[in-house]
């Protein structure tokens, strides 16, 4: 068994967060979780969270230190790992660069927007291109051709949903209809309500 695979997912109460640091409590323990900007930034204190992490055993001089990341589903806990696939991209630096949704980063991979990669943080023009060399056929055939129109408001509003505590599949089924009726223009706050009102609808 890899090491990665030891831990799947951790359920707990959150203490504290700032914009990459989660500190979470389950039972006695409190655990330190580093988070990516776009989802800590729709943690606050007190909430419960079941989230999928990753494990990871750094060296560092002659220690070896444990690093989990926490993530929203399983999902971007997939791309994450292929990010860190690629040569001179660690866990620490992916967890950094990582301040906008993976659906979002993956469409400007499958892309070749390597403009857009360099606004993420710790990530120059070198290191975009090694990415979209290293992942650009794989982020094509996870999100398709359409990968480009992935993103956006409608990511924002399922990190408020999800938030919520609905299902992704539900999460899913609701954006579709909400996005149907206030059409591509409409702002997270609104497709947020509209998904709402469709749910109490059902």
């Amino acid at each position: 068994m890899k090491v990665k695979d030891m831990l799947d997912s951790i359920r707990g109460t959150v203490e504290a967060v700032d914009e990459s640091t989660v500190l979470l409590r389950t039972g006695p323990i409190v655990l330190k979780l580093l988070a990516p900007g776009y989802f800590a930034v729709g943690i606050s204190p007190g909430q419960i969270l079941d989230i999928p992490v990753y494990l990871h055993l750094q060296m560092e001089g002659n220690r070896i230190v444990p690093i989990i990341v926490a993530f929203p589903d399983r999902r971007d806990r997939e791309f994450f790992e292929r990010f860190i696939s690629v040569s001179g991209v660690g866990v620490r630096a992916a967890v950094k660069a990582l301040a906008r949704p993976p659906s979002e980063i993956a469409a400007a991979i499958a892309g070749e927007d390597h403009g857009y990669l360099t606004t993420l943080p710790g990530i120059g023009n070198k290191r975009a291109r090694e990415i979209v060399a290293r992942l650009q056929d794989q982020m094509e055939k996870t999100y398709g051709p359409a990968a480009a129109g992935l993103g956006g408001p409608s990511d924002e509003a399922r990190a408020v949903l999800r938030q919520l505590g609905m299902t992704s599949g539900e999460i899913d089924a609701l954006l579709k209809d909400a996005m149907k009726d206030l059409g591509p223009a409409a702002e997270p706050s609104e497709i947020v309500r509209q998904a709402m009102r469709i749910r109490s609808r059902r």
